[in-house]
This record gives structure tokens, C-alpha cells and sequence, in this order.
């Protein structure tokens, strides 16, 4: 695990250190990421899900992906109820503590903890998790505002999750017993070899100028809820269903990734509080280094 740890601070120091000492230009970030999101984690999800068999996953396999988010959920949704969080910053902590990096992030630490031929299944859990925050997620946080949020193109933001859709197609793939033509499997696999380096260096571009001191306590929250009590939440239940293996392993990590870059997008259409989502997306990607090695000893004892 050091080395998986030293390679990600190492791959994504590089990316801060190129946006400090101006060696990258300020649209560099904006289009890395429309590279990676549209077209290189396309290609890398369908190349590896086509060739991964899900046959064996069934049914815990889904329920366990999304009953830890649906545990915080309640959670947040109870803390409203007693006055623990204020409507606004429960309204943010519904969907933030739920939806993680498990795409920029959790690719590239799931196929360096466990293997790249474990990216498949981390593909559908990504999926399986985001359709559950981008549907009963928003019913949560629908329901704290009252009815009053703040409206938002629903369809657009399902619409442009490159994710979701090209996961939906390595599924139907693989489902299908189909075979991507040589020539169309080279060069997605290809181009995927891409995503996992550029994506660590592209979050440490991300990081560079930002600061977490504003804020502290609720950027605490959103941390602790997102990398503690949601992991916990999976081996609890993981350890209740006896669902073990690199299958469960895969969940949790997936779980257990810091808060995701979309979070930021997603707050600027429900007119949550912009820099304490930022500074948490910060904060939590940081304390994702020292936690693995936490993470590392779960999986090796429980799953």
C-alpha cells in the first residue's frame, strides 16, 4: 500500500507543481478533464466492461451499493429533523457526502490496490451508486428544501454523465456476449491507457490554490461522513449479507472515495455554498492518503 500511496501523492504533486510554476496554462485543467470525461473513461469503462463477466454479481451486490448512501442519507435527513444541520447545509450534505470520486480517484486506486481487470466491476458500482444519488438523492434533498430548491435540468445533468451512459453500454456488451471488433478494441484500450495517470495529475492541477481553513467544522462533516461513516456503514453490511471478496473489496473502495469534482457542478445548479464544496472536495481528496492505508487493513481483515 506505501507504494500505491507514494505513486498517487507522487502523479498528482506532479500536477500541482506544474499549475504553481506555471508550466500548464489556466485552460489546461479544463481540457484535460473534458478529454478524460468524454472521451478517454468512455473508452477505458467499455473496453473493460466488455470484458468483464457480471454474471456472478446478483443481488447484494446491488443492495450493498446502495444502502451505505441511503444510511447517510437518513442520517443527514434525521440531523435536519433534530436541528443538528441547518436546511441549506443538509440539503448539500444529502448529495456531497454521498457522491464520490469514484471514477478520477477510485479507478486508479482499485486497479493499482487490486488490478486493472477489476475496473469493470468498479465501472458498474460507480454506476449503481450515481443513478442512486441522482434519484433518491435528489428526492432527500428535495424534501428538506420543502419543495423550494432551486430548479435544475435534471435531464441535462443525466444526459451529460458520460459515465453512467458509457458504463450502460460496456454492460449491454458484456451482457450480450458480444466481442468490440479488434481494430475498435485496440484503440479504446489505447486511448483508456490514458485516463489513470492523467486523471491523478489532473486532480493535482485541481488542488492547486485552494484552502480548506474557511469553513473547517462543515468541511469536517462532509469528510467524515463521505470516508468514515459510509465505509463503516459497507463493512457492516458487507459483514451481515457475508459478502467477501475482490468483488466486495471493489465496493468498498468505491464507497470510500472523497467527495467528487461533479459535486462542484451539481452545486452551482442547486445554489449550494460553491467554496465549501470546493474546500471539501480538497480536504477530503488529502485525507484520502492516509486513509488508505486504514482502508487497506479493513479490507484485508473484514472483506
Amino acid at each position: 500500500m506505501t507504494n500505491i500511496v507514494a505513486s498517487i501523492f507522487v502523479v498528482m504533486g506532479l500536477g500541482w507543481g506544474f499549475k504553481k510554476y506555471g508550466l500548464l496554462g489556466d485552460e489546461a485543467e479544463k481540457v484535460f478533464n473534458q478529454y478524460l470525461f468524454y472521451l478517454a473513461l468512455p473508452a477505458l469503462i467499455i473496453v473493460k466492461m466488455a470484458d468483464t463477466s457480471f454474471a456472478g454479481l446478483g443481488f447484494t451486490f446491488i443492495v450493498l451499493n446502495v444502502l451505505p448512501l441511503l444510511a447517510v442519507m437518513l442520517f443527514v435527513y434525521a440531523g435536519w429533523r433534530t436541528g443538528l444541520f441547518d436546511r441549506q447545509f443538509a440539503r448539500l450534505l444529502i448529495i456531497v457526502a454521498g457522491l464520490g470520486n469514484t471514477v478520477y480517484l477510485g479507478f486508479p486506486v482499485i486497479s493499482m490496490s487490486l488490478g486493472p481487470e477489476t475496473i469493470g466491476y468498479a465501472a458498474v458500482a460507480a454506476s449503481l451508486q450515481n443513478v442512486f444519488i441522482f434519484t433518491f438523492g435528489f428526492f432527500f434533498m428535495g424534501t428538506v428544501c420543502g419543495g423550494n430548491c432551486p430548479r435544475a435540468g435534471f435531464t441535462r445533468l443525466a444526459l451529460k454523465n458520460a459515465t453512467l451512459w458509457s458504463s450502460l453500454i460496456g454492460l449491454g456488451i458484456s451482457d450480450a456476449g458480444l466481442r468490440l471488433p479488434e481494430l475498435l478494441h485496440s484503440v479504446l484500450n489505447d486511448i483508456g491507457k490514458t485516463t489513470l495517470p492523467l486523471s491523478l495529475f489532473t486532480i493535482g492541477l485541481s488542488l492547486y490554490g485552494k484552502s480548506v481553513r474557511r469553513n473547517f467544522r462543515n468541511v469536517m462533516w462532509v469528510a467524515g461522513l463521505k470516508m468514515v461513516f459510509v465505509p463503516a456503514a459497507y463493512v457492516a453490511l458487507a459483514l451481515a449479507f457475508g459478502f467477501k471478496g475482490v468483488v466486495s473489496k471493489v465496493t468498498f473502495l468505491q464507497l470510500a472515495m472523497p467527495a467528487a469534482v461533479m459535486n462542484y457542478v451539481i452545486a452551482k445548479e442547486f445554489e449550494f455554498d460553491a467554496d465549501l464544496v470546493s474546500q471539501s472536495i480538497v480536504f477530503s481528496t488529502l485525507l484520502l492518503l492516509p486513509l488508505l492505508f486504514i482502508f487497506d487493513l479493513v479490507m484485508r481483515k473484514f472483506l
